[in-house]
């Protein structure tokens, strides 16, 4: 069998849930990893989390996003 470095893009991630697709996708990531695939989870990040850590298997990383509205002013001012 063909081992898979799967990236996986996703709104929500536990522990920040927010609806259904956060535990959908807890769930297909962890099946992935038990099929022996590699599984890398990107989602969003409040600034309350950590921004890597590996859950069960699968490596989560949480950038943290900068907050730009400063400047918005600069463009469309």
């Amino acid at each position: 069998m063909n081992i898979l470095r799967i990236g996986f893009f996703v709104y929500e991630y536990p522990p920040a849930i927010v609806g259904g697709l956060g535990t959908y996708a807890e769930y297909v990531t962890q099946e992935y990893i038990d099929l022996g695939h590699d599984v890398s989870v990107f989602t969003l990040n409040g600034g309350n989390l950590k921004t890597r850590e590996i859950l069960r298997g699968v490596e989560v990383h949480r950038p943290l996003i900068a907050d730009a509205s400063n400047v918005f002013s600069i463009f469309c001012g």
